[in-house]
């Protein structure tokens, strides 16, 4: 699991705010996994939120990096396009697959790295703007 820490702060209050939100998802992705739950309600809920995400969490920081004319503006710009891309191709592979339980795994783990190299590295560059 997961924790939330001060260190992940970025020091605007709704990009914070909705990383907390990703961590406490991530948690519950993990403990799907861990009960073997990856057919259900919850799970499509899970899939949905992460969705749902992607589309408003990374218009938000690119509008917070652009308004503070922050240097990593057009690196977090990329690397939302990557990540979009990678989970719009998952989410297709993850509809198809008899392999489910596997590919939330290696979700699971693209997503834990993600956080240490997204916005630790990256979105940590709009603390410096605020």
């Amino acid at each position: 699991m997961v924790k939330w820490e001060t260190k992940y702060e970025t020091g605007v209050t709704e990009v914070d705010e909705q990383h907390q939100s990703l961590f406490n998802y991530i948690n519950d992705l993990e403990q799907c996994i861990l009960d073997k739950d990856f057919e259900g309600i919850k799970m499509e809920i899970i899939l949905n939120f992460f969705q749902m995400y992607c589309a408003t969490h990374f218009s938000l920081e690119e509008t917070c990096m652009m308004r503070e004319r922050c240097p990593a503006y057009e690196e977090n710009k990329s690397a939302h396009k990557k990540f979009l891309a990678y989970y719009k191709k998952f989410r297709v592979n993850f509809r198809q697959t008899t392999r489910k339980l596997d590919m939330l795994k290696e979700f699971h783990r693209v997503l834990i790295k993600w956080l240490a190299n997204h916005i630790m590295k990256i979105d940590m560059k709009l603390k410096a703007g605020v």
